[in-house]
């Protein structure tokens, strides 16, 4: 908060404290900076973005399902959450003035949250640079700068069997992609789906002209790298090849699509992260884009649940995720680093390898948690603006290992994700310095990989269509001629044929039904399982009337059948496809637009429409209990509601009634109600309830279904319990605990100092102990005219740390650890009474003053030195600003350089 009517004041910190400190962050969906605090979560101290919060509801961590992008109000919010869709199921939720325990307590009471966790901070950090310059060595070595010859991937050899397709897609999740970059650009992906720059969303994702990919970090359509570490990634996954130009990567050719979470400066978060592999699953399953893997050269934080089941999500859409294993030169083993230490079959983590097959000096390492090594140490690529740099980290190593999954894609389209995973991990080369090291033992080998794949994959045949009489609901391939579904008593069946129409094996069976809003759909496609069996493989499509994919299943419990279940969110006429597996992105609105489906048969589908019961939630009043009244309450129903007056509610105050007059009920969408005008009604202390009756209330739903059950929560209002804290060390209050948390109630002004008023505490720490400190006093419910000054002291009285306002309150906030065992103070005081003597009653000036709540926090073990913020595993080699001319040469550092060097001519690096 600005306050421009004094002078602009900051937090003092001495030297002996560098615990209270501020990072800059990138948010999604704006390129403002924001605060972070350290947490402590599950045993370790980790930097999070201040009041921010990843949610991911319990429906879809359960199912897998898609999930609507709609707002978390319907889950118990507090009046000034908010919350942001992260896509399938994940939210972004900010909490302003909410503590840790507040947040935690909402999570475990409230049905439909499956779990909670930090925004974990992710933040650019220095790693080991070589200043050494070397061409392309990882793709092809033949001892060139000193390095030991056939000590790369194999590229040559593999370029034998194929050098790419465009029709394969890799998602560089980093700082961005130069799709301009005239090595990059005849690569860079282009969404079929959508009409660049004409404001539309033509593709119907909820992305506006996302042409290229996406920014998360300014929530626009322009991934634009700004930061270089992501074109540097993308031009050894597919700089384009024998174009006479720069460098050439593993693929001549590929579809590169830029998904940007990582701001200029090299920072984002795990909310920015959950959203740009979600897009990427999204584009794969609900679109039809062959993406098959993501290259994730970036690193660090805390282990999320968010992060591990949104790639999760993607490894199920048939997505792998490549991942930098790090770049502490640590065993990963005992000190993971996240993402590459999640344990799931869609993850190949990476080691970074020289060019005389070394491990790298700065590589970090896991036997069982790294897979391979790949080479990462002077490795040159494309860089924004025409420019080309030669970089060192796992983060170079990655892309080689991306760069093979799209190869091995290209020359074998037919195969899983699963049967590439295994083909690149299956046919390493082993070398020494791996051997231990990581789980194969073995550097990259593309050509081997090549090979391994051509062993396990053969290409499906296309079936004879079995003779079969006319269907008669043919023709129905295309929305305009679908099949009108009746459901009666919530069920109807219907059977029918793939392969009898004029599209043979293309066959599709379009069925049309119309659908309440809030009803649940279940569509079952029974084939392998008829008797006698079908020969069909199913797929199974849902659409909205104008033709947008809103759900779709492949197979089923283990079957090769299909079923899905979808909750629908607006009344109007839905459509069903059913096609062969392999036809599984045709256009519904014309017939005719299909692929060759690989088996056709007869099938029976059984539709079944449920509408769910109208159930209501009072959300649950926090914090509780309180020592302030309560101003509003939220109450929440399953869908949109009519009829909810004052006459339905009733409040109660120690068994007696509250009158609720002067209040007011009202929603804007009928889902989310707001009770307001309590605050008269609610400042007594007792044990207050407030129900919503169902019976005779005449709230109904759109279809005019009644509310099915009551609701209530109850609240306790007590006094605030106020700790005599003395003004001076001598007569400090004495804090017992020393591990865990305490809160207590204070106020300044309330002595005999008046406005000169300072509470202090007395705490014991321990050498490393980490300790907290937060003031809650605008940010109290009611808020407070208290503008806390937070001071911390030794026992000598000598000023260690202090705090004013933090995260843009007037509320003040610190962290200390510890340096050596003994006894500590804290002082609060109000604004202006900020150079008291510690132990001279008085001594200060005149202040704000108002009452406050501390909550003083006890670490339960020493703090940990290891960084937690996440960052790209790759930089720049010093002094190797190289730019090279657009026909494939280079003269000159570039302006930004310290030194210069004579110019050297080199040759084409492009294979021919």
């Amino acid at each position: 908060m600005t306050r421009s009517f004094r002078h602009k004041r900051s937090s003092c910190l001495s030297h002996e404290s560098l615990e209270v400190r501020a990072y800059l962050s990138a948010d999604l969906g704006s390129a403002s900076r924001a605060l972070s605090r350290q947490v402590e979560w599950h045993g370790h101290t980790v930097d999070a973005r201040a009041d921010t919060w990843v949610v991911r509801t319990a429906s879809a961590a359960a199912t897998g399902a898609v999930v609507s992008s709609a707002s978390l109000a319907s889950l118990n919010l507090a009046s000034n959450w908010q919350s942001t869709s992260l896509g399938d199921g994940f939210y972004s939720l900010k909490t302003p003035g909410a503590s840790t325990q507040d947040v935690l307590g909402w999570a475990a009471r409230t049905q439909g949250v499956a779990y909670v966790e930090p925004d974990f901070m992710i933040a650019p950090t220095a790693i080991p640079n070589d200043p050494s310059f070397g061409t392309l060595w990882g793709l092809n070595n033949i001892g060139q700068s000193g390095g030991l010859a056939n000590a790369d991937i194999n590229a040559p050899e593999a370029w034998n069997t194929t050098t790419g397709s465009r029709g394969v897609v890799i998602a560089v999740i980093d700082t961005g992609l130069d799709y301009n970059h005239p090595d990059l650009a005849a690569n860079a992906w282009s969404n079929p789906g959508e009409v660049a720059g004409d404001g539309i969303d033509n593709d119907r994702n909820g992305k506006i002209d996302d042409v290229h990919g996406y920014d998360f970090v300014n929530n626009d359509a322009d991934p634009m790298d700004d930061n270089g570490h992501g074109t540097h990634t993308a031009g050894t996954i597919g700089a384009v090849g024998n174009n006479g130009v720069g460098v050439v990567g593993v693929n001549w050719q590929v579809s590169i699509m830029g998904l940007k979470f990582l701001a200029g400066d090299g920072s984002g978060s795990t909310s920015g992260a959950v959203a740009a592999i979600n897009y990427a699953t999204q584009m794969r399953r609900d679109f039809g884009i062959n993406i098959v893997a993501t290259n994730n050269s970036w690193g660090g934080g805390g282990a999320s649940n968010a992060l591990r089941d949104a790639i999760t999500a993607g490894g199920q859409a048939g997505i792998l995720f490549v991942a930098a294993a790090g770049n502490e030169a640590a065993n990963n083993e005992t000190t993971p680093s996240y993402p590459a230490n999640y344990t799931s079959d869609a993850i190949i983590s990476v080691a970074a390898t020289d060019r005389s097959n070394n491990l790298a000096s700065f590589s970090n390492y896991g036997v069982t948690t790294v897979d391979l090594g790949a080479p990462g140490v002077s490795i040159l690529s494309t860089t924004p603006g025409n420019t080309y740099a030669s970089y060192s980290g796992t983060s170079m190593a990655t892309p080689h290992v991306t760069g093979t999954v799209a190869i091995l894609a290209a020359a074998y389209p037919q195969a899983t994700s699963a049967q590439i995973r295994t083909a690149i991990l299956a046919s390493t080369t082993p070398i020494a310095s791996l051997t231990g090291k990581v789980a194969t033992g073995g550097l990259l080998n593309a050509a081997s990989a090549l090979q391994y794949l051509a062993g396990v994959t053969t290409p499906t045949p296309t079936p004879t269509p079995t003779p079969t009489p006319t269907d008669p609901l043919e023709p129905n391939d295309s929305i305009s001629t679908a099949t009108s579904v009746f459901i009666v008593d919530g069920r109807a069946t219907v059977t029918g044929f793939i392969g009898d129409g004029a599209n043979a094996t293309g066959d599709i069976d379009l069925f049309g039904i119309d659908l309440a809003a809030g009803s649940i759909l279940t569509v079952d496609v029974d084939a392998r399982s008829l008797s006698p069996a079908s020969p069909l493989d199913s797929y199974l499509r849902l659409f909205s009337d104008s033709g947008s994919q809103l759900a779709f299943n492949d197979d089923f419990n283990g079957s090769l059948d299909s079923y899905l279940s979808f909750t629908v969110p607006t009344a109007g006429t839905y459509y069903i496809g059913v096609s062969s597996f392999n036809n599984s992105s045709y256009n519904p609105l014309a017939s005719g637009s299909l692929q060759a489906g690989d088996t056709t048969g007869a099938y029976s589908t059984i539709f079944s429409v449920a509408m769910p019961a109208l159930v209501a939630d009072i959300v649950d009043v926090t914090p509780d209990p309180r020592s302030t009244a309560v101003d509003s309450i939220s109450i929440a129903f399953n869908r949109a509601v009519t009829g909810l007056d004052l006459a339905d509610l009733q409040l109660v105050r120690d068994g007696l009634n509250v009158s609720l007059a002067g209040a007011v009920v009202a929603s804007t969408n009928g889902v989310n109600w707001v009770l307001s005008g309590l605050a008269g009604s609610t400042s007594s202390t007792g044990v207050y309830t407030l129900s919503l009756n169902a019976s005779a209330s005449g709230i109904v739903d759109a279809g005019n279904l009644p509310l099915s059950a009551s609701a209530s929560d109850s609240w306790t209002v007590t006094s605030a319990v106020l700790i005599d804290a003395g003004d001076t060390l001598a007569t400090a209050a004495a804090i017992p605990v020393t591990v865990g948390s305490v809160r207590l109630s204070g106020t300044i002004g309330d002595g005999r100092n008046r406005a000169k008023d300072v509470d202090l505490y007395r705490v014991t720490l321990l050498a490393g102990q980490r300790f907290v400190v937060d003031i809650d006093a605008r940010s109290l419910s009611g808020s407070s005219t208290l503008d806390s000054y937070l001071r911390l002291f030794n026992a000598s009285g000598k000023q260690l740390a202090s705090n004013d306002d933090f995260g843009g309150s007037y509320d003040s906030y610190l962290v200390y650890t510890a340096r050596t065992a003994g006894t500590y103070y804290v002082g609060v005081s109000g604004y202006g009474n900020f150079n008291y003597t510690s132990t001279r009653e008085a001594s200060g000036r005149n202040g704000s003053t108002g009452v406050y709540q501390i909550a003083l926090g006890f670490s339960a073990m020493p703090a940990s030195t290891a960084s937690n913020s996440i960052r790209v595993m790759g930089t720049r080699d010093s002094n190797n600003r190289l730019e090279f001319a657009r026909q494939a040469a280079f003269a000159t550092f570039t302006a930004n350089c310290s030194a210069a060097i004579p110019s050297t001519p080199y040759r084409n690096l492009a294979r021919r």
